[in-house]
């Protein structure tokens, strides 16, 4: 995730969004519309423990969103990566333009944005218990929650998901395959910031205690739980394809990972076999941690990915033009929406009262 001079085409930077923009008016649907209502988010937890038999719970932190009634959308649970929290899918900065969850609420989707477990406002266990395995089980339980219909939420009424897809970032693209593929829960699996081609530039993120940050002074972090050095988060990010100022923000809202995370991360990717519903990878193209160089593009990295999963997964790579790592916050984050929400629209469906567009045919 190194940033670094791209060997791009010698393009105006102006002329490479106009044609992002072009991209994007291709991929909308022709037939997407606003959904009626305003975007309403309502804070909900969820108790949950951290493996089966436990009998520690802990307390996970979400915020539910949705435009209009709730019922008859396909619930979308948000999975953000390592050293984010939930504001990485409603960004703060210029949310018109960095925020999925306008995005995918406006196309007709509800949206569960958590703090997964340890993270934010969500409570923060042992760091040796917080693993991707961990993980995997609290969001099985978010999901079997969704479904249970014993939910109510304030200003949505009863819950009742008939259908769920998980989308993950980078770290919560692992935890969603893991939970995918040990739970048999969901519907559609959409993996950003990741794929199984793991280079070396994976090591250039640089951790370190996070009871030693400014930013986590008196909040008790445990033991164990790390953040990025102050400074060094432009490694997420491809120049000159990102906002300085988004970088800023990013600095101030940095989140923690464990060790227990960081060191059964790669590990994870090695269950994608065992996921049997859609799945949709999508990488940006400078993102050298999960391609070759000189990029994703011009290395054919993803063409690769195929061999690790089930035929029925039906899987679709997509590379990400003009972004790095951190596929939601560079200029062409509408392009990334757009890519995401066109393969939902026809994997998975908005409806689940009614038939996905184009079901899945290994």
């Amino acid at each position: 995730m190194r940033t670094r001079q791209p060997k791009a085409p010698s393009l105006p930077l102006a002329m490479r969004l106009l044609c992002g923009l072009v991209l994007l008016a291709a991929l909308v649907p022709a037939g997407a519309q606003a959904d009626p209502g305003g975007l309403r988010c309502t804070d909900v937890t969820f108790p949950v423990t951290l493996y089966p038999g436990d009998t520690t719970v802990y307390n996970v932190f979400g915020e539910l969103c949705a435009r209009g009634s709730i019922h008859n959308k396909t619930i979308q649970i948000a999975l953000h990566g390592a050293t984010y929290g939930h504001l990485y899918w409603d960004w703060p900065y210029q949310p018109a333009l960095y925020s999925y969850v306008r995005y995918a609420t406006e196309a007709g989707y509800a949206v569960l944005n958590v703090d997964r477990i340890g993270i934010g406002r969500s409570d923060h266990p042992p760091a040796d218990a917080v693993t991707i395995d961990s993980n995997a089980y609290v969001v099985h339980q978010i999901v079997q929650a969704l479904r249970g219909g014993d939910r109510v939420v304030p200003g949505f009424g009863r819950i009742r998901a008939e259908r769920v897809a998980l989308v993950g970032h980078s770290l919560g693209s692992l935890i969603a395959i893991d939970e995918s593929s040990t739970y048999a829960d969901v519907d559609g699996v959409v993996l950003t910031g990741v794929s199984h081609t793991v280079t070396s530039h994976l090591g250039d993120v640089a951790f370190y205690p996070a009871n030693l940050d400014p930013r986590f002074a008196g909040k008790n972090i445990p033991d164990n739980y790390f953040t990025t050095l102050p400074g060094t988060r432009g490694v997420f990010y491809q120049a000159p394809f990102f906002d300085p100022n988004v970088l800023a923000v990013d600095e101030q809202n940095k989140e923690t990972v464990t060790l227990a995370e960081l060191n059964t991360a790669v590990p994870a990717l090695s269950l994608s076999t065992g996921v049997h519903v859609p799945v949709l990878v999508a990488v940006g193209d400078f993102d050298l941690a999960f391609c070759n160089e000189p990029s994703c593009s011009a290395s054919g990295s993803l063409a690769t990915e195929a061999a690790f999963f089930a035929p029925d997964a039906c899987l679709e790579t997509k590379i990400i033009p003009f972004s790095g790592h951190d596929v939601n916050l560079h200029f062409v984050a509408p392009f990334t929406f757009a890519t995401l929400l066109d393969w939902m629209d026809r994997r998975v469906g908005r409806n689940p009262n009614a038939p996905a567009p184009q079901p899945c045919q290994p």
